[in-house]
């Protein structure tokens, strides 16, 4: 990722001060990321780095795991991919997120948003996830919503992804993580059968997946319907069969009235409130 590092850390650490850190895991990469973080550490006490020697054992879901234990506070944002460009809103997250705390009376939970995600670190070391490339923040988010921890917001997205130049790694990135979501479904799926049933209504659907998307899944569907269903070993967890964001969404407007008097109104300016209130 070494093309966008530096263009999307400066996106964070532009908006952010000293009560933050931000944690980046190497995970062995083969360009010049790590000279190029090093050198950013240096210039940046907030940055500290954890390179790591690449072990094909160790998938996305344990790396990020690595940083969760290496974080020092109490809470952590999860998780920015090194080709997100990010708008000044993370402050503003988080500040919600204590408005939550602090409004319904509540500790350890996640609260989920559209890209960003902020917990305490108590939560997820209790609950981390799961070691494999593709769909362990899914798994999280399900098996928290079981647990009753997860609070979900629906608010504007404030980050942009960074087009990859090269067509051979948009191809590569796209096929990578589609099978490996594919297999994650069927290999952790109690029923893979209906499983396969809703990939096969949202690839004829006019569904939000568009046509590339639609086509990769029709390609590897059965692929990877034998091999997480009959050559995976299969693996069960707590999920949450219907749509946990919906049953866990909390509507910011309806928490400001009901908890007006006693805390007064959110702490959001007029653009935070933009992006975050879903006006009905």
């Amino acid at each position: 990722m070494a093309d966008t590092l530096a263009v999307s850390l400066a996106s964070i650490l532009n908006q952010i001060d000293n009560k933050y850190e931000v944690v980046v895991v190497d995970d062995g990469s083969k360009d010049s990321s790590l000279e190029i973080l090093l050198d950013l550490s240096k210039k940046d006490e907030r940055l500290r780095v954890i390179p790591l020697i690449r072990d094909s054992r160790r998938k996305l879901g344990e790396t990020r795991n690595v940083s969760i234990r290496a974080a020092r506070g109490k809470y952590v944002v999860l998780h920015i991919d090194a080709d997100d460009i990010w708008e000044p809103y993370i402050d503003s997250y988080i500040r919600i997120y204590h408005e939550i705390e602090k409004r319904l009376d509540i500790e350890d939970f996640m609260l989920s948003g559209r890209q960003i995600q902020m917990v305490t670190k108590k939560l997820m070391i209790e609950n981390p996830y799961h070691n494999i490339y593709y769909g362990e923040d899914r798994l999280l988010w399900s098996r928290l919503a079981v647990l009753g921890k997860l609070v979900s917001l629906e608010h504007k997205v404030f980050r942009e992804r960074i087009a990859l130049k090269s067509v051979n790694k948009k191809l590569k990135k796209m096929i990578t993580s589609q099978c490996s979501a594919l297999n994650v479904s069927f290999t952790y799926s109690p029923a893979p059968l209906i499983t396969l049933k809703q990939y096969v209504y949202r690839i004829f659907s006019n569904s939000d997946w568009g046509f590339k998307l639609s086509f990769l899944n029709l390609i590897f569907l059965i692929p990877c319907f034998i091999n997480g269903t009959f050559l995976q070993s299969r693996r069960f967890t707590n999920l949450s069969i219907w749509d946990y964001r919906k049953l866990t969404m909390i509507d910011l407007l309806e928490l400001e009235e009901k908890t007006k008097l006693q805390f007064g109104v959110l702490n959001l300016n007029n653009d935070e409130r933009n992006i975050y209130i879903r006006r009905k």
